[in-house]
């Protein structure tokens, strides 16, 4: 059955909430989509037939499909913000550096959100190969600042003999794909004999001791 936007009886309480239904279940359905096939191999109708929606609501809800891309990498960050923020509720301690807990738990947050969303890792294998609009975006936006942020505080972690001798310029690459390859590239780590879902803790312990051994 397609999933349609309520009428609003009365006013508009209503049509909001199925409106929200009908772009969430699209977005869901574009992360797949985005992951399996890139940008450009994606198609908008496979994505409206997996959401379960009409194919003119994508353009009712995103003014293009890029549109409809920057809203599923949005997505997929915010979930990665929000293993983040969980996971240094779990590793801050009293006397605990705070530069150290947030590292650590910038890792672990990448690994628990790699493992459950392998879709963003795959999304940016297509994207990042490539120079683009797109990738642009995504760049100025939302990684930039991200790596300034992550190559500050190593630098920091650096100084107080933390953090393993990673030069800070290697270090958002060394982390972000140690953490992420294993789910990316799950179906190849299957055919290993390994089940990447149950390595997450594992890995998570393994990828700390690491890059944080005075941790």
């Amino acid at each position: 059955m397609a999933l349609t936007d309520d009428t609003p009886a009365p006013g508009r309480s209503r049509r909001n909430r199925g409106s929200d239904v009908v772009r969430d279940a699209l977005v869901e359905a574009a992360i797949g989509e985005f992951a399996a096939h890139g940008f450009a191999g994606a198609s908008t109708r496979k994505i409206a037939d997996a959401a379960g929606a009409h194919q003119s609501q994508i353009k009712y809800h995103f003014s293009s499909k890029a549109d409809l891309w920057k809203r599923c990498m949005e997505q997929l960050l915010a979930e990665l913000d929000e293993e983040i923020a969980g996971a240094l509720a779990t590793v801050t301690e009293p006397g605990t550096s705070a530069d150290a807990a947030a590292m650590e738990a910038t890792i672990r947050g990448l690994v628990y959100l790699a493992a459950r969303r392998p879709e963003l890792n795959r999304i940016m294998m297509h994207e990042a190969t490539s120079p683009g609009d797109r990738l642009k975006w995504l760049v100025d936006s939302h990684l930039s600042p991200r790596q300034q942020l992550l190559a500050s505080g190593w630098a920091s972690l650096r100084r107080a003999g933390i953090a393993s001798p990673i030069e800070v310029d290697a270090v958002f690459h060394t982390i972000v794909g140690s953490a992420s390859l294993l789910y990316a590239n799950a179906p190849e780590a299957e055919l290993m004999g390994l089940d990447p879902s149950a390595l997450v803790e594992q890995h998570a312990d393994a990828l700390v001791a690491v890059f944080l051994p005075g941790r």
